[in-house]
């Protein structure tokens, strides 16, 4: 039974390795923080509604978005309007980081088995 576990923890993994999903919003986020209310999975729920909780005030629009799959497929929105060079940035340097950490647990992961 532990082995079908590790097998399909590991299975999660390299699948959530095999894809990089960026998403670039802006706008503005009020809340209040209530406990656990404040995560960041709560967050990207309420983002992925485009409606806030109770106590919270959600005004995002979604700027950028890339998703680059392992076999090199990629899908890519850039809003029509209001996407400034900072926002171009902060995307690209998110690309660029969710790349170098996909490429070191590659990296480590073929360490494992060799």
């Amino acid at each position: 039974m532990a082995l079908k576990q590790a097998l399909q923890t590991l299975n999660n993994a390299v699948q959530d390795l095999t894809s990089l999903h960026v998403q670039t919003y802006s706008g503005s986020i009020s809340f209040e923080q209530h406990g656990d209310n404040a995560t960041f999975d709560n967050l990207r729920g309420m983002l992925a509604s485009g409606k806030g909780a109770d106590s919270t005030d959600l005004a995002v629009e979604l700027k950028l978005e890339t998703l680059v799959k392992f076999d090199g497929d990629s899908y890519n929105f850039v809003a029509k309007e209001n996407v400034s060079d900072e926002l171009f940035k902060l995307h690209k340097d998110a690309l660029d980081s969710g790349l170098k950490t996909r490429l070191g647990l590659m990296e480590m992961m073929k360490n494992i088995f060799d």
